[in-house]
């Protein structure tokens, strides 16, 4: 069981438990006055971004009926536990099996959603032992589908060199991890880590020990390197065909090459090839959403997930929840 704390009628603090000993914390919010709520919507996190961040941003979702649930992944500044790359798959299964049982006590169907980094453990949970099953739709604004589409470890590695003195290949840095050669404290790769990230994501809080609101210290970086380089964590996702996805492209994503039509064409045959019966939208939004259609969207997703509410759940998908009852039991 989740204890709870309510700072307000806004908003819900919850602790989520996971395997071990290990618990998320998860924030919740409501739509005002709370009786209004149609739908819950669950928001797979960024790395780095504290709980209250995704329902900061997408607050608009409430005055169209929706309690906005998201959390933080373990390692994140009231999760415990250590951050690795691993988790984060196993972290929203525990939280979505958590938000689909808030959901059933209140009679509300849930509905999934992600930017950026949380669409792939979202998404993964269609492969394997996951969740997926216990959504009734999925969408992401600026949805990453594949880690190197802005992370990659070749990248790093030459940042890297640089500030070792010494040519280090990818393969090389990864070799020294394996032998345990390799100080993630040393202050080569702390400085390379703040020159790295810091370019990639010049709007975000990145300094010596931290990204947002994730501290090094609670970060096992050999390992999320390591996986980092071998992720295929959206390999063998099957998302059903009565299951709808929206995704929505920002005409001003640079991030995501998203603001060129070569990009969002790119982008678009990725997507169907990994889920054809998906539907894509563009919008006038950048990586973070922020734009002249922010709203816009928003209103077009609460129209689709007010239509996606009354669809009936499939027998298999019920025998699917069956089986995840007894596994989180």
């Amino acid at each position: 069981m989740s204890s709870t704390i309510s700072r307000n009628r806004l908003f819900e603090e919850h602790r989520i438990p996971t395997e071990g000993d290990d618990v998320l914390h998860a924030e919740l919010m409501m739509p005002r006055p709370p009786a209004r709520a149609q739908r819950v919507v669950f928001i797979a996190p960024l790395v780095g971004a504290g709980a209250a961040q995704p329902l900061v941003i997408f607050r608009n979702f409430t005055r169209r009926g929706a309690i906005l649930v998201s959390f933080e992944y373990r390692g994140h500044v009231r999760s415990s536990g250590t951050f690795e790359l691993d988790k984060t798959v196993s972290d929203v299964r525990h939280a979505l099996w958590w938000s689909w049982n808030y959901a059933q006590d209140r009679g509300l169907p849930l509905h999934g959603f992600a930017t950026c980094f949380g669409t792939v453990p979202l998404l993964a949970q269609f492969a394997g032992h996951g969740c997926g099953c216990l959504l009734r739709s999925i969408s992401t604004v600026s949805g990453l589908f594949r880690l190197d589409q802005i992370l990659r470890i070749e990248d790093f590695s030459r940042v890297f060199s640089r500030h070792l003195g010494r040519a280090l290949s990818a393969a090389a840095l990864l070799a020294e991890i394996a032998r345990e050669t390799f100080d993630p404290a040393g202050e080569a790769f702390r400085a390379a880590l703040l020159e790295y990230l810091g370019g990639l994501f010049p709007e975000l809080r990145v300094d010596w020990d931290h990204f947002e609101e994730l501290h090094y210290g609670r970060v096992d970086i050999p390992r999320t390197l390591r996986q980092l380089s071998q992720a295929r964590y959206l390999d063998g996702v099957q998302v059903p065909p009565e299951i709808p996805c929206n995704f929505y492209m920002g005409r001003h994503d640079d991030s995501l090459s998203l603001h060129t039509v070569e990009g969002r064409e790119a982008y678009k045959r990725h997507i169907l090839s990994l889920i054809p019966h998906a539907t894509l939208y563009e919008g006038e939004f950048d990586h973070f959403g922020r734009g002249i259609e922010h709203d816009a969207v928003i209103d077009h997703l609460s129209d689709l997930f007010a239509r996606f509410d009354r669809a009936t759940v499939p027998a298999h998908h019920l025998h699917k929840i069956a089986q995840l009852r007894s596994v989180f039991a």
